[in-house]
């Protein structure tokens, strides 16, 4: 129906000598193409899935984000690795969190995106514990706001070197 609109506005305004009227029908066209895309849900919409049916885990998890329209964009593991491929915070877990959001910020930063965009996250920490799933806690809460991406965390036995600590890959998704 609103396609039909659409044309309908095209012919009178192509047809119409009045330059009043014309300019009144070029701005109803300029709406149409942008309320038929909320219609057809291509602008870019996240809705938050937590079901009554399941336990909520925590107030920083969700179990499922659906998503319509928009860009994905697919982010490869981060690390705590420097711009000289260096291994920032060696021994020191924090550190490397710290390091390796910084450097997930700067990747989506690249992709114009931010942590707010996030939609699923990959977390692979090597000897994974108690201390160290309090303190990513804190550093994701800080990182992705109230609304937190999907997420799944991954105890590992080693990354791709012997001193990196935690690994995160993502999916993100803009308008």
């Amino acid at each position: 129906m609103m396609a039909l609109h659409f044309y309908a506005g095209l012919f009178l305004y192509l047809n119409f000598n009045n330059t009043a009227m014309k300019n009144v029908i070029r701005q109803i066209l300029v709406l149409i193409p942008v309320v038929l895309l909320g219609k057809l849900g291509l602008a870019q919409q996240k809705q938050f899935i937590n079901p009554d049916s399941l336990p909520p885990l925590s107030k920083n998890y969700t179990q499922a984000i659906k998503v319509s329209g928009g860009n994905t964009i697919y982010i490869a593991g981060q690390t705590s690795v420097n711009e000289k491929k260096e291994i920032i915070g060696k021994g020191d877990f924090t550190a490397q969190v710290i390091k390796t959001l910084a450097n997930l910020r700067t990747v989506l930063a690249a992709a114009k995106a931010t942590p707010t965009d996030l939609v699923k996250i990959n977390i692979y920490i090597v000897d994974l514990n108690a201390d160290k799933l309090l303190m990513l806690r804190d550093q994701l809460k800080n990182f992705v706001g109230d609304k937190p991406p999907v997420s799944t965390l991954i105890g590992v036995q080693a990354l791709f070197n012997k001193d990196v600590m935690i690994e995160i890959d993502a999916i993100a998704v803009t308008k």
